[in-house]
């Protein structure tokens, strides 16, 4: 996969995410990404939409507490970009297994991504399997220290 500073930048990670659906945790991500500069204002609203059509058919609530809520071949980004919250009370997220969802990776994938998208999709459904980053990202104490793990994670199973 290519350099993950380039697909999830710090600026792009947000704890103490506050949303009382799946669709406020999406805006909320989606807005983070537009102020910096990873998605033009004008093109917020179509992303999200581009983002729910992909919810409906079938929710990207992984479980353990994970969602990856994603969308490929988006004309509004350009290349493969992505945005992380953590949301300490939970956020109702259709997940597989009816539990609320904490950790939400955002991934956004702009034309001829879909090998990187598949690849990144894979890789952060895997982290069901790694409670170890799960337990330090759920811990982390600010941004830095979220995006740190996230790195270190990523470099790691990547």
């Amino acid at each position: 996969m290519e350099n993950i500073d380039t697909v999830l930048k710090p600026e792009h990670v947000l704890l103490g995410v506050e949303a009382g659906s799946k669709e406020d945790a999406i805006k909320r991500l989606i807005k983070l990404l537009v102020d910096g500069g990873a998605v033009k204002a004008a093109d917020e609203s179509a992303v999200f939409d581009a983002v729910m059509a992909r919810e409906a058919r079938g929710s990207t609530g992984l479980g353990e507490g994970i969602a990856v809520p994603h969308v490929r071949d988006c004309s509004h980004v350009d290349g493969l970009v992505a945005a992380f919250g953590r949301s300490d009370e939970g956020v109702p997220f259709e997940a597989i297994d009816g539990n609320p969802v904490h950790l939400i990776f955002l991934i956004l994938g702009g034309p001829d991504t879909s090998d990187q998208h598949t690849q990144f999709l894979r890789t952060l459904a895997s982290l069901r399997q790694h409670e170890h980053f799960l337990r330090f990202l759920r811990d982390a104490p600010d941004e830095a220290g979220a995006w740190d793990t996230i790195k270190e994670m990523l470099e790691s199973l990547s």
